[in-house]
């Protein structure tokens, strides 16, 4: 009869062993989904904006207010989970152009400035990326 209340005990704490690991792996697993893509996001936007104002066409194109050759380049360089929009205002204008206003949304800009060969007014370029 001693025997048999040994392994009952052995038997529970073997199920309560598993019950808490249970508990810790769903807690775990929950916590995964919810990574922090900021990081990459933010150094993938700082290599296109610099890309972007090495480029003379592109540079001149932000500077006219227009970003149809710019965003087809931001389309191309970026993950298709990413949703992305731009903004072209004057420097000392603000632009709140962000298009999903219920999930994280990452901001980086640049000032693009006139070329060598001709003066305009500086604009800024305002990037707007967010998780699809």
């Amino acid at each position: 009869m001693k025997n048999k209340k040994g392994y009952i005990r052995i038997i529970e704490a073997v199920f309560a062993i598993l019950i808490i690991m249970g508990a810790v792996l769903v807690l775990i697993s929950g916590n995964l989904k919810h990574s922090d893509i900021s990081k990459e996001v933010y150094d993938k936007q700082k290599y296109i904006l610099e890309v972007i104002s090495n480029n003379e066409q592109m540079r001149n194109e932000i500077v006219n207010g227009q970003t149809t050759l710019t965003n087809q380049f931001i389309e191309k360089s970026i993950p298709k989970i990413w949703g992305f929009s731009t903004c072209v205002t004057d420097i000392d204008k603000v632009c709140n152009n962000a298009q999903k206003n219920d999930k994280n949304v990452y901001v980086s800009e640049t000032i693009i400035s006139s070329s060598l060969t001709s003066y305009t007014i500086s604009k800024k370029l305002r990037f707007f990326v967010w998780e699809k």
